[in-house]
C-alpha cells in the first residue's frame, strides 16, 4: 500500500475525493485530505505520504508553492496537481517541478482512478529499482569493500576480474599509505601486475591514478587527525609518510581548500 495525502480547500470537492474513490483497491491507503498547504506540511512532521494530491487555487499557499516546499523535504514524495485552472504558467511551472501529473476539474473519478492508478505504477517501479539498487550495493561492499569506500558503485567501470585486482591494490594502499618510502611499483608488485598496467588498470575503473589514491588517504588521515589539538602538524605530516611539511601543506590545501592550521582552527 502507498499512502496518499489530499490538499483541496474546497469542502465538497474534498469530500467527494474521500468518499466516491475505492482507494484500497487501487492499493492507496488514505492518510487524510486537509484544506491547505499549512495543514499538509503540519502532517509531515507526523507522516510522510508517499503521494500528494494538490489543488493549485489554495489560500494561505497555492499548490504549486506546497509541492515546492514538499519536495524540499523529502524529493521522494509524488505529487499530481488537482485543477480547474488550465494556464500555461502552472503547466510549465509543474514540469520544473516534476509533478507526476495534472487533472482537470470538475472532478471525475474514473480519471482521477487512472493518474492514481498510473502513479502507484510509477511508485512500484521506484521502490523495486531501489530496492535492486540496495541489494547489489550490499553485494559489491561484500565483495569489494575497498572499492565501495572509495568512490560510489555507480561511479565504477571495468570488468569485475579488473574490480578485484582494484580492491586488492586498494587493500595495499589502505594498509602501507603510512608508510614514507610507498610507491606505485610496491603496489603493483603486491597484486602481479606492471606499474604502467595497473595505473591504466586503477584509473580506469576509480577515475583516479594510484598516486591520488595514496595522496587522498594520507589527506583524510590527516584531516582526522588535526581535529586533535594534542598532536602537533608536524607529527601529522610524519605520520602520514611526508617528510616535507610544505609538501603535506600544498597538498592538504588542494584537498580541502585549506591549510592544515586553518582546518585546525576550525575545531578549536
Amino acid at each position: 500500500m502507498f499512502k496518499l495525502l489530499i490538499a483541496e480547500d474546497v469542502k465538497i470537492v474534498r469530500e467527494t475525493l474521500v468518499h466516491a474513490i475505492n482507494w484500497q483497491a487501487l492499493g492507496i491507503d488514505l492518510l487524510g485530505a486537509v484544506e491547505n498547504g499549512e495543514e499538509v506540511l503540519a502532517w509531515l512532521d507526523r507522516e510522510e505520504p508517499d503521494l500528494l494530491l494538490t489543488d493549485i487555487g489554495m489560500p494561505k499557499m497555492n499548490g504549486l508553492e506546497l509541492i515546492e516546499a514538499v519536495r524540499a523535504r523529502n524529493p521522494d514524495i509524488r505529487c499530481i496537481i488537482l485543477s480547474g485552472l488550465n494556464e500555461f504558467e502552472h503547466a510549465r511551472q509543474a514540469i520544473k517541478l516534476q509533478v507526476l501529473d495534472y487533472v482537470q476539474k470538475p472532478i471525475d473519478p474514473s480519471e482521477i482512478e487512472r493518474v492514481l492508478a498510473h502513479g502507484v505504477e510509477v511508485l512500484r517501479k521506484e521502490r523495486a529499482e531501489r530496492q535492486a539498487l540496495a541489494l547489489t550495493e550490499q553485494a559489491a561492499k561484500d565483495k569489494l569493500p575497498n572499492l565501495s569506500e572509495t568512490l560510489p558503485l555507480g561511479e565504477w567501470s571495468g570488468s569485475l576480474k579488473k574490480k578485484k585486482l582494484v580492491e586488492q591494490a586498494l587493500q595495499y594502499v589502505k594498509e602501507e599509505y603510512t608508510r614514507k618510502e610507498l610507491s606505485l611499483s610496491d603496489v603493483s608488485a603486491s597484486v602481479g601486475l606492471s606499474d604502467k598496467y595497473l595505473n591504466l588498470l586503477f584509473k580506469e575503473v576509480t577515475g583516479m591514478t594510484i598516486n591520488h589514491a595514496i595522496i587522498r588517504l594520507r589527506m583524510e588521515e590527516a584531516a582526522r587527525l588535526l581535529k586533535d589539538p594534542s598532536i602537533k602538524i608536524y607529527e601529522v605530516c610524519d605520520w602520514i609518510g611526508y617528510t616535507d611539511q610544505d609538501h603535506f601543506r600544498e597538498s592538504f590545501k588542494k584537498q580541502y581548500g585549506m591549510t592544515p592550521t586553518e582546518y585546525r582552527n576550525k575545531f578549536l
